[in-house]
């Protein structure tokens, strides 16, 4: 399977741009046509999401735009590094550059959020050749041939990939007044988490973005690279202000419904550019009292989408299909793998907690946050 995701991706690299992107389309189709359990599962979420704000006609058209945008945004991906920054800059215009300007002249750094909408993996590499200095937080994938793909294409722009758990590497770049950038908006049940409003569903949703801008006084900066045709639009919006609540707690959990709100928008601004697939409702409270919810990690949502999402784990277990195996080759990220049920990191091989570095160890008596080492270690 690796030697053909090689094989399309020399393919890939040597054609123009547009017909690269032609390419990814006709797999999306492709892909919309013979995965009908994934089709199925994007468009449960969309209703449950969306309510009566879609009718099914809608959902289905919202679908086929999610698959053959996915399947550009693949392609794009192995597309770029036998390209140049200046043949990425002139397919992209961006507004809001000021904002990151801003938030950078506090001296903190920035912990520059975005969501699985548009193409993500250019907003690294975008700043990057605008002058702005970082890396990017992400999960260990389940196959390390594609990540490693990914490791490279940042790093060959110099942006650098740092393992989820790395707390000194990350506390490094922001005091150094560098950009992390961090992709939250999925349920990730290994991660610390709560509950907030997502599409007015409660939504378990990671916290750490929210506790580090907290220990570390770097404000969260939400960026989004919005697919316009043949073009793309990064969007800087302003720093979310941070919280006035004295408890930390309370803090945390404003400054986590901040975020979701503004990546929401988006998403209703640009729903067939978000990876609907994903089982963003999976975990679910199992108590709700006055608008407060229990935080409750692993207790699935047993609404209509959960059903879907069972049907798909059974169909794939049954009988993998061909246009599976063909739509991995193609991505090697876990927009295609995570998100459609395949990217779960392996399980840790031990667990141990870990200390926040030591100037920062006692800002971090109102909460913890986990994560995973290199070596599969929980930290």
């Amino acid at each position: 399977m690796y030697l053909g995701f090689q094989g399309l991706r020399a393919i890939v690299q040597r054609l123009p741009l547009s017909m690269a992107r032609s390419l990814g389309r006709s797999i999306g189709r492709a892909a919309y046509g013979v995965l009908p359990a994934y089709r199925r599962l994007a468009e449960e979420h969309l209703g449950y999401a969306m309510g009566e704000a879609l009718s099914v006609a809608a959902r289905r058209q919202v679908t086929r735009g999610v698959f053959r945008h996915l399947g550009q945004t693949a392609v794009e991906w192995l597309w770029l590094p036998a390209h140049s920054d200046g043949e990425l800059n002139g397919f992209i215009v961006s507004e809001g550059i000021e904002h990151l300007r801003a938030a950078l002249a506090r001296g903190n750094g920035v912990i520059a959020l975005t969501g699985h909408v548009g193409n993500w993996e250019m907003i690294p590499l975008y700043l990057r050749s605008l002058g702005f200095q970082g890396g990017v937080l992400a999960r260990r994938l389940r196959y390390p041939e594609y990540e490693s793909f990914l490791i490279r294409l940042r790093g060959a722009r110099g942006v650098p990939t740092l393992a989820r758990g790395s707390l000194k590497e990350v506390a490094t770049l922001l005091r150094a007044n560098q950009i992390v950038g961090v992709l939250p908006d999925q349920d990730v049940d290994s991660l610390e988490g709560i509950f907030v409003d997502f599409f007015g569903h409660p939504t378990y949703t990671p916290v750490g973005p929210a506790a580090l801008s907290l220990m570390t006084a770097a404000p969260i900066v939400p960026c989004f690279m919005i697919r316009e045709g043949s073009r793309f639009r990064l969007v800087i919006e302003p720093a979310l202000p941070t919280p006035s609540s004295a408890d930390r707690k309370q803090a945390m959990a404003a400054l986590t419904q901040a975020w979701s709100r503004v990546v929401e928008s988006y998403i209703r601004r640009y729903p067939e550019q978000w990876v609907w697939m994903h089982r963003r409702w999976k975990t679910q409270p199992t108590v709700v009292n006055s608008g407060q919810w229990s935080v409750v990690s692993g207790q699935p949502h047993k609404g209509e989408a959960a059903n879907a999402s069972e049907q798909i784990r059974t169909a794939v277990r049954q009988r993998p299909h061909p246009a599976w195996l063909l739509l991995l080759l193609v991505t090697g990220h876990w927009s295609l793998v995570t998100v459609m049920g395949c990217g779960k990191p392996p399980k840790p091989s031990a667990t141990e907690k870990a200390e926040w570095a030591s100037d920062a160890s006692q800002k971090m008596s109102g909460f913890t946050l986990t994560g995973y080492e290199e070596d599969g270690r929980k930290r």
